[in-house]
């Protein structure tokens, strides 16, 4: 890695989104970011109430979602967004697209709403009326 891509790493970040973060959701906290394209990670994803999905780094398939580039200052916004203070997920990294990715997992205060009926088997939430629309 040379000096010019040191920088770079320290200034930008990438994250893998799967859920409301998709293009066309809440995508508004994402207006300084760039989005790269469509991407998978393996795990598992979980419909949390009808109202979100959740990541869980586990099991036997893909999980379908979008990485962006982002500036660092970002990070705070986005852990409050998905409220990691109080355990609701967590930030860990990810490879998804052939890069380095922050993403955000199911939390210990989500832990008992993953139901195996919750389990979505096809790794792909579709954002609900009013909160947009998937791009493709």
């Amino acid at each position: 890695m040379n000096a010019r891509e040191d920088g770079a790493a320290a200034l930008y970040f990438h994250l893998f989104a799967y859920g409301t973060l998709l293009s066309g959701g809440a995508a508004s906290l994402l207006a300084e970011c760039e989005r790269i394209g469509p991407a998978r990670v393996a795990g598992t994803l979980y419909n949390i109430d009808d109202g979100y999905p959740a990541l869980v780094l586990a099991g036997g398939g893909w999980v379908q979602g979008e990485v962006w580039r982002c500036p660092t200052p970002l990070l705070d916004a986005l852990d409050q967004y998905e409220d990691v203070a109080a355990g609701v997920f967590r930030r860990v990294a990810v490879r998804a697209g052939g890069r380095a990715c922050w993403t955000y997992v199911a939390g210990p205060a989500l832990a008992r709403r993953l139901t195996p009926l919750g389990r979505m088997e096809s790794g792909r939430w579709v954002l609900p009326p009013g909160l947009g629309t998937n791009e493709e």
